[in-house]
């Protein structure tokens, strides 16, 4: 009987151990909630995937809340227009660069991404550049409103006025 009882114990505790290393493991892909300037918000950006799409160190694939670029179109080869320009943008202003990460309501979409604001340190001086804003900015990329993220919402939108009022990127193309 003694046996059996340890026998049970162990197989307890075991399934125990591995639930708790399965949340552990968990918890560190999820985004964090802190909203504070920390280093905890501070990324390294190891990849640019498009314009709206990186790839940082600790988090893997982000993808920029408020924004829709051109699609790459990597299965098929053939890059949409002002495709390249934005991926190209994105790797300028923020590959193998810090970033601070913001994060808003939702924390993932729908194929597990982490969402996020980003703004890039700019070195030598105290100032960041909003990423997100930046490539609307440059008329690479659409204002991209999905609720409930809608923090930087306001500004993104004007952004986008000011990029269609001067004709710039996918705004000055008439079929847009």
């Amino acid at each position: 009987m003694k046996r059996r009882h340890r026998r049970t114990a162990i197989i307890v505790f075991s399934v125990l151990a591995v639930t708790m290393l399965a949340i552990n493991s968990y918890r560190q892909l999820e985004a964090p909630t802190k909203s504070s300037r920390t280093d905890s918000n501070y990324y390294y950006c190891t990849r640019v995937v498009d314009g709206d799409t990186i790839v940082v160190k600790r988090l893997a694939s982000v993808r920029l809340i408020g924004i829709d670029t051109p699609e790459m179109n990597y299965d098929i080869g053939v890059p949409e227009p002002h495709a390249v320009e934005a991926k190209r943008m994105c790797e300028r202003l923020a590959d193998g660069k810090r970033l601070r990460l913001e994060f808003d309501i939702e924390k993932r979409d729908k194929y597990g991404r982490v969402l996020a604001y980003a703004f890039v340190q700019v070195e030598g001086a105290d100032k960041e550049v909003f990423l997100n804003g930046r490539l609307v900015e440059a008329g690479l990329a659409r204002a991209y409103h999905i609720p409930p993220n809608s923090k930087y919402k306001k500004r993104i939108w004007q952004l986008q006025n000011k990029a269609k009022k001067a004709n710039r990127g996918i705004w000055s193309d008439k079929r847009q």
